[in-house]
This record gives C-alpha cells, structure tokens and sequence, in this order.
C-alpha cells in the first residue's frame, strides 16, 4: 500500500475557521452550560464546600489573642474531553458539476458541524431537563395549558429554589418552543401586557424582566428521533420543562454554576482523499465534555403541558 501523502491527510486551515464560525442560531447549549477550554483531555476539577462558605464563623478577638481559624474542604469529580466526529463524502463528479468548485466542500462542513452542534445541544438539554439531576424539582399541580394553572408561581417557586439554596439570583431560564407557545397564550401573562403592548402578545423579554432573569432563552432546535429510513419524528431537544440557573458569566474557580462544557482543543476540519472511489471526505471533530458542577445552582419545572 502506498505511503499516504500530504492531501491524502490533510488539516484544512480555511474549512476549520468556517467550522469554528458557523453557528446555527437554534443552538443555545453555550448559553446555559458555558464553553471552558481546558488544557488536558482528561483531569480532575475542585468542588468547595458550599457550607463552609455560608456558617457563620466570625468571633470577636480580646486583645492579645488570636483570630479565630477557619477553613473550608475540597472535593474533586473527573472530566473526560470525548473525540466526536462527523464526515460527508465529496465526490469528484459532485465538485466538478457545481456552480463553484468549492461550494460543496464547504456544505459538507457545514452539514457535519451542524450535527456536532446539534449533539452538543442534546447532550446538554439532556442534563437540563431531567429532573433528578438539580436540587429542585417539581410538576406543575395544573399543567400550564389550563387557563386555571399558576405558571407565574410555578417559575417563582422555582427561582426561589436557586435563590435559597445558593444565595444567587438565578438570571438564566430556557424552555422549547413547545412550552412557550402555550405559556404565552395563557391568561395569567396576557392579563399583564394587555394594557401595555398592541397586540397584547407577550414576549420573553417580558416574563424575564418580571423575575429579573438576564437571559430567557427559547430552544427552537429539533431532531429527528426515527431511525434511517423510517417516517421522520421531530422533536423539541429542550422538551416539556422550565428551567432556571444561575449561570457563571466567566469560569471561575470560586463562583458557582449549573454547569460547563469542557472543550479540548478547538473544533477542526481534515480533508482526507480516497483514489478509488475518487472522492474527497470532509471531517469535522471536537473533544468535549459537558458535566454538571453545581445541581444546586439551577431548578427544573417539570412536565409542564
């Protein structure tokens, strides 16, 4: 077999930055669970003790005296950057025939950087939406598609979980399409904008603004759930639940956050070339790993419609 030359195995410099560029604006993953670069694919990260930091611990001191002493301990959870990879084939004939010669390398890039993303998003709306996995939980004694539910309570209960549990106003929700497509039709918040807006319609920015939320994020994303080959089943990614955190406008060591996407590296694109069937394959790859760091920094509503 012959030696493998530099096209054979080949790092593309442009199509990696166009990887990296890309963004499909239905994808909120990194708004919730923060990207963190980290230096080693696989490591340990501390957990302070969160108790240590809220007793009451400070004594007057006579003088002549010592300060009273104090200290906190730490726990340690491991991470695992995992390689995910995606290609597309790009055959000669399909190159040759296209209206620019590298428009279907670069729609092959993008339609495997769209399905890395797009599992990126599921792995962390999966963390996100399940109800053991934060400190508060609870379903909605009315579910909010009766006009007799109590949404707005429902969330304040919710945000009061953050708030009393970590000392942190909880300033990031999201919930899919599907929930906020019956919550903004229902009568509670109608009843607050109808004399405020035309239309009376309300909007995100609204139900944020009235429990001092910065982002209220709606998950639009879907996937197909069908096996190749059968009828397509679109689903909603963020599900049927509210969620609320507080979430870390930087990553640091001592400030608290629902949770992290740990990225190794950064996201490339290799062009591998494959004589016999006279094609170009395009890869994309990415080494992450998306971890919960504080389940008692976010609260979960649950089978909400």
């Amino acid at each position: 077999m012959p030696t493998p030359t530099p096209r054979d195995v080949h790092l593309d410099g442009a199509l990696s930055q166009f990887s990296i560029a890309y963004r499909n604006e239905g994808y909120i993953y990194d708004q919730i669970f923060p990207i963190v670069n980290v230096a080693k694919q696989t490591d340990f990260y501390f957990i302070f003790d969160k108790q240590a930091w809220f007793r009451d611990i400070v004594k007057k001191r006579a003088p002549g005296t010592r300060a009273q002493r104090a200290d906190y301990t730490l726990s340690t959870a491991s991470y695992l950057a995992i390689n995910y990879a995606l290609a597309k084939a790009v055959p000669d004939e399909v190159r040759a025939n296209a209206d620019s010669p590298l428009r279907p390398d670069v729609e092959a890039t993008e339609f495997v950087t769209d399905a890395l993303l797009r599992g990126v998003e599921r792995r962390v709306a999966t963390l996100v939406t399940a109800s053991a996995n934060w400190a508060y939980a609870a379903s909605p004694t009315t579910q909010w598609t009766a006009d007799t539910a109590d949404p707005l309570g429902d969330i304040e209960a919710a945000i009061n979980g953050v708030v009393s549990t970590i000392g942190r106003q909880a300033n990031v929700g999201v919930m899919s399409w599907d929930v906020w497509r019956y919550l903004k039709n229902h009568p509670d918040l109608l009843d607050r904008v109808k004399y405020t807006r035309n239309g009376g319609v309300p909007m995100p920015s609204d139900l944020a603004g009235w429990f001092g939320l910065e982002k209220l994020l709606i998950g639009n994303s879907l996937y197909d759930s069908a096996i190749e080959g059968q009828t397509a089943s679109m689903l909603y990614i963020w599900g049927d639940v509210f969620w609320v955190g507080y979430v870390a406008p930087n990553a640091t060591l001592l400030t608290p956050s629902a949770g992290f996407t740990l990225q190794w590296g950064a996201r490339e694109s290799r062009r591998f070339r494959e004589d016999q069937e006279r094609q170009d394959v395009m890869e994309v790859s990415h080494y992450t790993d998306e971890v919960i760091a504080a389940s008692d920094s976010g609260a979960i509503v649950y089978n909400t419609i």
